[in-house]
């Protein structure tokens, strides 16, 4: 049986599996087999150690990874795998409710309720007495509720609840809301981990029980844990200390879940004379992609120092390609997917990733227009995104005061004052004079229309305005409906660019069209773009955002837009947040096997890409370059003589080709922001990336 365990592990995870003295934490990079240390160390305790399978604890974040982990185990051993305590956190929690939540008065006949669920009734609660609430302020309450659950906060706690940014009615909505789960004893996902943290907290009996049951803990994914998942793990194994927890302080990226990266550190004060190993051998990407990657980590200060290796023969080069817009990106990506797909079908699956879902929309655009499939994973196509139905409905609503469908979607992002019951009398007045909505609320309740200025302003876009630019008149209405305010106080970033998408959509359309538009004509295109290529179910070339990525691998992986816009994020400016950001481009470069293509997406590189020195990273300026590189080969050099090829970047201008060199010092240079420009470089330096 021993060989069976060991076969399969190099020295660092057999180490891994063997101790089993004192607490162990486990930093596992990215790639390096950390599921089957867990999985052989199970088996190992069982097996060598007479371990009961029903006295070891393994927990994880998703189904899928528990079910994995069973079978794995039951590979080994033998063991029907119904006797693994093997599960998501969720499902201990429950566990621990059903057992020992009676006394709480959780009994047998308490259920569990969905995200959809939980919805549901706070929307219900707040359509009852609290109807200025648009959709957006009902999800926004939801996350603070669970954010409050999160860290143990139920409506008991009032001063809490406004110490944490709750306002008066948001608390009360909370209140009902606990009051209506304990009426119809009904629980949702959050509650499966705080309120088992408060039963073992508070009831020594129930957390010697747990304690005593499971002789041994193991924790995947560990850097994911949030304040609850750490306290339930910690209430559970901190007496007996038998624990091991496995984990990558450089792949913590779920802050914005809860998710807190201290928990690393705090596990050696909570779990006295914890053991640290590494396991830094990579079995997925060649040893150029951890080069970059460990380059591009290596600058984060607040980490574990780690270094990613494999005994991997060399591949291809790191290539970074530098476009000059998303438009270019996106053509330049197509490109190659066209290329390949004749040429050198290994190269796939091909996985793009980027920061934010915006940054999708132009490559769905470019796919579509060439009939390449793909398909968005763990996401929403462009036009089926909340806030471009929203905005698309409004510009409708605006030209067409007969559409209903518009109507009643408009009043439900926006705060206009109409609520459930207000809406029954507009529709029954409707129904009765053969009116529209709009116009029915008009017409027999001036009191609601003139009471917000917007409904005037709409009729008034109706009766008038054709001779407006579309794209004008969109950003008009979004701004006077307040909705973009709305957006930017809410810090909805996201969101917010991809309204500017959308507007860029439409402007380009005008563009394109003849002077005589027919915004039909651009209503018609939006419905058609909307409704494209709904059932894709394309594994050869797949769309996704870096966070989305995490745990997935793919051949070849194209990380779009590393600007210094997207990449770290515009928004996120403190040196923690910076750190995520890193970690975030070091995830998603790690999720590539045998190529990686880094695209900028725009002139100014990320600072990400400037610091890591582009050391063993090939430079491609275009289409012909980029597929030299990809096949391993050198880019062209440029000619000395012309340095038509080079391209420079400027501390302030940005990047730009050299035209020309004039004397010793001074470069002509094309900027592709400031245009043509004499440069001296005996007073500003010049960075010459190629």
């Amino acid at each position: 049986m021993s060989d069976k365990i060991f076969s399969n592990l190099n020295d660092e995870q057999a180490e891994a599996v063997r101790f089993i003295e004192k607490p162990l934490l486990i930093l596992a990079g990215a790639g390096s087999g950390k599921t089957r240390v867990i999985t052989n160390k199970i088996a190992y305790l069982i097996k060598e150690h007479g371990y009961s399978p029903l006295n070891i604890l393994g927990v994880t974040f998703t189904n899928k990874a528990a079910n994995e982990m069973k079978e794995r185990v039951t590979g080994i051993t033998g063991i029907d795998p119904f006797l693994f305590n093997i599960s998501t956190f969720h499902s201990l929690g429950l566990k621990i409710l059903r057992e020992a939540g009676v006394k709480s008065g959780y009994g047998t006949d308490w259920a569990i309720g969905d995200d959809k669920d939980q919805k549901k009734i706070v929307g219900s609660i707040i359509k009852e007495k609290f109807s200025y609430f648009t959709s957006d302020m009902v999800d926004d309450t939801v996350k603070k509720i669970n954010r409050a659950k999160m860290n143990l906060f139920y409506p008991n706690n009032r001063d809490m609840l406004f110490r944490k940014g709750f306002t008066e009615d948001e608390a009360e909505i909370f209140s009902q809301y606990w009051e209506h789960q304990k009426k119809n004893k009904r629980w949702d996902f959050e509650d499966l981990i705080s309120l088992p943290v408060l039963i073992l907290s508070g009831d020594k009996k129930a957390r010697e029980m747990y304690r005593s049951r499971f002789k041994y803990v193991l924790v995947d994914e560990f850097q994911d844990t949030n304040p609850n998942q750490y306290e339930l793990i910690r209430l559970i194994a901190s007496s007996h200390g038998a624990i091991t927890v496995v984990g990558d302080d450089d792949q913590a990226v779920y802050s914005w879940r809860g998710a807190n990266i201290r928990f690393m550190t705090d596990f050696k004060e909570d779990f006295k004379g914890a053991r640290t190993m590494k396991m830094e051998r990579n079995y997925r990407s060649t040893r150029e992609i951890l080069d970059f990657a460990n380059t591009l980590i290596r600058r984060n200060k607040f980490r574990q120092v780690k270094e990613m290796w494999t005994d991997r023969v060399s591949g291809n080069p790191v290539t970074l390609m530098l476009v000059s817009s998303k438009e270019s990106e996106a053509e330049q990506v197509a490109d190659m997917i066209e290329h390949y797909s004749r040429e050198d079908p290994s190269m796939f699956p091909l996985a793009i990733l980027y920061r934010i879902n915006s940054q999708s929309f132009p490559f769905e655009s470019v796919f579509q227009k060439r009939g390449i499939d793909y398909r968005i994973v763990k996401g929403l196509r462009f036009f089926d995104r909340k806030e471009i139905k929203d905005s698309v409905s409004l510009l409708r609503l605006a030209l067409n005061l007969e559409d209903d469908v518009s109507f009643l979607r408009v009043i439900d992002f926006l705060p206009l004052g109409i609520g459930p019951k207000s809406l029954e009398q507009i529709r029954v007045r409707s129904n009765e004079k053969g009116l529209s909505l709009m116009n029915s609320l008009k017409k027999y309740f001036p009191d609601k229309f003139n009471s917000k200025p917007f409904f005037e302003k709409i009729c008034k876009v109706s009766s008038g305005n054709k001779n407006r630019g579309i794209s004008d008149l969109l950003q008009m209405l979004l701004d006077d409906s307040g909705y973009t305010g709305y957006l930017k106080d809410r810090r909805e970033e996201d969101r917010l660019l991809n309204i500017d998408e959308l507007l860029d959509f439409i402007k380009k359309w005008e563009v394109e069209s003849d002077e005589k538009k027919d915004i039909h004509e651009l209503l018609d295109r939006l419905s058609l773009e909307s409704g494209r290529g709904k059932d894709s179910n394309s594994e050869k070339v797949l769309l996704l955002t870096m966070h989305n990525s995490k745990g997935l691998e793919y051949p070849t992986i194209v990380v779009a837009g590393v600007n210094n816009t997207y990449m770290p994020f515009f928004m996120r400016k403190e040196k923690m947040e910076i750190e995520e950001e890193r970690r975030l481009m070091y995830v998603a470069s790690t999720r590539a096997i045998n190529r990686l293509v880094i695209s900028t997406g725009g002139v100014r590189e990320s600072e990400f890409l400037l610091e890591t020195g582009l050391n063993n990273v090939n430079v491609a300026y275009s289409f012909g370059e980029l597929l030299r590189s990809i096949s391993g080969m050198a880019p062209d050099k440029p000619h000395s003589e012309s340095h038509s090829e080079m391209m420079v970047e400027h501390p302030v201008f940005g990047m730009g080709a050299v035209l020309k060199k004039t004397d010793e010092t001074k470069y002509l240079v094309d900027f592709k922001e400031k245009g043509e420009k004499l440069i001296d470089t005996s007073i500003v330096k010049l960075k010459f990336l190629k």
